[in-house]
């Protein structure tokens, strides 16, 4: 029987119980001698539960209780039957219902529904509504069926007990993620001092009504232990031209805070000074970008008992239930960006609140007490001249919210008068939305910003700069800039409008100059609009000139295999449309993509048609492309995409994205017979294994069958975590659910992935009886790798008896669950059983772990 959860009153005063049955001989329609039979149905939810219900029966209706119901589906519901006054929300907390018997009327969904006497049944403990008023007042529609006594009820997903099921089950992938994250496999880096690894190409060709023919290429791999990449150009003009060729050879220190890089060749410095330059540089700034910054506490007050979620950017990462006082405290791990933090809490009685924050870390920022250094020499090409210089740059974070640094340039052998720039800069958070920011360099510049930042609302920058006369830095000859930038995504009715605007203003010695641009977007039904203006002013000595201008794109989505483009542009000041096109868009092949292009000119009368056809595939990206202007007609032609070779397999890979400077994996896995984590000859490779390696998506190799994994971030460590259930062998297992390498750029990483034979374990629970013992069905038993935390939960069957198969080799404890015994009133013996999983051929068979459950 489901329980209403209704607090039972003892005793009720006189008035109290005069009034409780007037309210109920008047509502039940005694009167017309209404006469109600109490029947059992069984209430069926889809993919919930089912169970029994007290339901009334008047010969012709059936009478459904609602508080018994909706403490079944978990909806907050408050009633109030000494006043015939039931409120609540229903599913959702925005949605309050609430029932008036007096008034005769009830409302929910904002809609209000007249219930006459004969609608339902108001007993002491429960209202008992007719069928067809829960879908009238709820949009709850129900299935009587008579010959089954059974109510059948379609699931609404978002019915907070059924809302509760998931939750519970996402608690449980959140634990057993946890768990398999302590059994990672380290693989130790590794260096390599010549590897041959990627080339990148572009080829540019026009055939016809062109110019030149171009190409342009870039040679990766890995040479003393770095990374060395090499690229150039050439063309049918000038032919190969040796001053374009640029190289960089980069060695990164693991493990050594006090220098991380080294990199020789063409360098950019970074800072308030930066330059690009060819030379050497050193420097201790982290190889890969900071990801995570500080942990912060974030408690608040639910309720006793109330179930409190965490979400970091809309994955769940921990929850907890609220302490005897009704408090609940997280510890969160920030990270650089912006992280939303969504608290989720759930009420016993349905009841849900939701609080959001943003935390915001900016890239600029260095945690406290660390130190970031650089020293760069080299030569820069300055007003065509290539100038020596050297340079040194500091940042310091005094606190987490606080980041100083100091740059210093010096020109090295020069007679021209240039001397040394230097430079201070500070970044202060004074509170998460709002970030300072300051650099003065004497003689140079001088720079103030403020930045607001309310993510999902709206975004605010401010810059003033003063530069001052400089003839090596300052080569424009600008006096002072202003910047302003204000962009929101405005949503409306679920609709984003996206509204920006961003102006710049400079002064030169001649002249000022004003640039504003603004826009925003406009979706409508299968339309998507985007306004975009312009206005530039400008202002000389002795006159100023001003330009107004707007565009208007539209995309089309009325057709499936069509969805046509137009642009209109609007020049104000001499009040006329410029130009206006269209673009229709067609995918071929599955592959290929090919676009048609109209646009005309009104202003010069000539008009450019444009027929382009893309197409890619894992070799590369070709594109060819036809456009008539007026009475000139162009064809060109480009080819795009790169090769990997595969040192280890012996074999070249070809792909259509450029992989120079990224990494690559593949998966070697084998067989491990002899358990000792190294592929040995005659092992046997298993090439129907999957893995996900962060994300990326593993491509088949049809030379060799193995997955390769590309576009990795170099020298950064990835988490491989292996899919057990793409072995075709039920009996194998990988030796480690995770592995931790660190990928080369450049380069394809082999990762050799062992395999081993699992091996089983059998038993039986039984339970004391006066004859002896029986065998006990449904009783769960936790088997938990001692190394790993990793538990596996295994159900006895009907006779008690149990068997597992997957357990790779180890030392376990089998233990029965401690929950379950204690609810049923029970206790283990023995409490727990350790035994070893071998390394043997065909695997290891443990047998005879039994336990025997006594009441305590």
């Amino acid at each position: 029987m489901l329980k209403a959860h209704v607090k039972s009153r003892k005793s009720l005063g006189l008035a109290a119980v005069l009034t409780l049955a007037i309210i109920i001989m008047s509502a039940t329609g005694l009167a017309q001698n209404q006469q109600f039979e109490e029947i059992v149905l069984k209430l069926q939810v889809s993919k919930l539960a089912d169970g029994d219900i007290m339901a009334q029966y008047d010969g012709r209706d059936i009478f459904l209780p609602l508080i018994e119901i909706f403490n079944f589906l978990e909806i907050n519901i408050v009633p109030d039957i000494e006043k015939g006054v039931f409120a609540g929300q229903y599913v959702t907390s925005d949605n309050k219902f609430r029932i008036d018997l007096p008034e005769g009327k009830a409302k929910c969904f904002g809609k209000t529904v007249f219930l006459p006497d004969s609608a339902f049944h108001l007993t002491p403990t429960d209202l008992f509504l007719r069928i067809d008023m829960f879908e009238s007042i709820f949009r709850l529609k129900m299935h009587f069926n008579f010959s089954t006594l059974s109510v059948y009820m379609p699931l609404n997903k978002e019915f907070p007990a059924y809302q509760k099921l998931l939750r519970k089950a996402a608690h449980e992938n959140l634990l057993d993620e946890e768990v398999a994250s302590r059994d990672i496999l380290e693989i130790p880096y590794r260096r390599d001092n010549l590897k041959a690894g990627v080339a990148d190409w572009m080829l540019s060709a026009s055939p016809y009504g062109g110019g030149g023919h171009y190409f342009n290429a870039g040679l990766g791999g890995m040479l003393i232990g770095g990374d060395l990449s090499l690229t150039g150009s050439a063309n049918s003009i000038t032919g190969f031209e040796a001053d374009q060729i640029r190289y960089r050879w980069h060695y990164y220190f693991i493990d050594n805070e006090y220098l991380t890089q080294a990199e020789l060749g063409d360098v950019n410095t970074g800072g308030s000074l930066t330059r690009s330059m060819e030379g050497v540089m050193l420097t201790n700034r982290p190889q890969v970008q900071r990801k995570y910054f500080q942990t912060v506490k974030i408690s608040g007050h639910a309720g006793e008992g109330w179930e409190v979620e965490l979400y970091v950017n809309n994955r769940l990462t921990d929850f907890a239930y609220a302490d005897e006082n009704g408090d609940y405290t997280f510890l969160v791990d920030t990270h650089y960006g912006s992280s939303r933090i969504n608290i989720k809490m759930y009420a016993p009685n349905g009841e849900v609140r939701t609080n959001e924050e943003f935390i915001r870390v900016p890239y600029n920022l260095i945690p406290g007490n660390k130190l970031e250094y650089t020293i760069v020499a080299g030569a820069s090409t300055v007003h065509r001249v290539q100038r020596k210089y050297a340079q040194a740059m500091g940042y310091y974070g005094i606190f987490n919210g606080l980041t100083v640094g100091a740059c210093s340039e010096f020109p090295i052998d020069v007679d021209d008068g240039e001397k040394p720039t230097y430079a201070g800069e500070v970044t202060f958070q004074p509170f998460g939305t709002v970030l300072l920011g300051g650099t003065y360099s004497p003689d140079n510049l001088a720079e103030g910003s403020i930045n607001y930042n309310r993510p999902s609302i709206l975004t605010v920058n401010l810059k003033y700069t003063k530069y001052y006369e400089n003839l090596f830095r300052n080569r424009l000859g600008k006096l002072n800039e202003i910047t302003l930038s204000i962009s929101s995504p405005l949503k409306l009715k679920r609709r984003y409008f996206g509204p920006r605007f961003r102006l710049s203003a400079g002064e030169y010695p001649d002249y000022r100059s004003i640039n504003m641009n603004y826009g925003f977007k406009l979706p409508l039904y299968r339309l998507n609009a985007t306004y975009m203006g312009a206005c530039r002013i400008s202002k000389y000595l002795n006159r100023s000139d001003s330009k107004i201008s707007s565009q208007l794109f539209v995309s089309t989505q009325f057709l499936r295999w069509l969805r046509p483009q137009f642009k209109i542009n609007y020049e104000h000041d001499i009040n006329r449309v410029a130009t206006y096109a269209v673009y229709l868009h067609k995918r071929v092949f599955k592959k290929g993509q090919l676009t048609f292009s109209f646009e005309r000119n009104t202003i010069s009368g000539v008009n450019r048609v444009m027929l382009s056809f893309n197409i890619f595939n894992g070799f590369a990206n070709f594109t060819s492309r036809v456009n008539f202007s007026g009475d000139q007609t162009v064809v060109t032609q480009m080819q795009r995409g790169s090769v990997r070779f595969d040192q280890l397999a012996g074999n070249f890979r070809f792909d259509r994205r450029n992989g120079l400077g990224r990494g690559s994996a593949v998966i070697w896995p084998f067989l491990d017979e002899n358990y000792n984590g190294r592929m040995d000859n005659g092992e046997e490779l298993l090439k129907e294994l999957k893995a996900n390696i962060g994300g990326a998506r593993g491509i088949r190799s049809r030379r060799n069958g193995l997955y390769y994994y590309d576009g990795l971030r170099p020298y950064d460590d990835y988490i491989i975590r292996v899919d057990e259930f793409s072995l075709d062998n039920p009996m194998l297992r990988p030796a480690h659910e995770n592995f931790r390498i660190t990928i080369n750029p450049n380069t394809i990483t082999s990762i050799n992935v062992p395999i081993v034979t699992a091996g089983e374990v059998s038993g039986k629970v039984e339970r004391l009886i006066p004859e002896g013992k029986t065998g006990v069905g449904g009783i769960k038993l936790k088997v938990e790798n001692e190394s790993t935390g990793k538990v596996t939960s295994i159900t006895t069957f009907n006779d008690g008896g149990y068997f597992y198969l997957g357990l790779v080799p180890g030392m376990y404890r089998a233990y029965l669950d401690t929950e379950q015994l204690k609810r049923y009133g029970y206790r283990s013996e023995p409490s727990e059983i350790s035994f070893q999983v071998k390394t043997v051929e065909g695997g290891d068979s443990i047998e005879a772990i039994n336990f025997t459950i006594i009441p305590e």
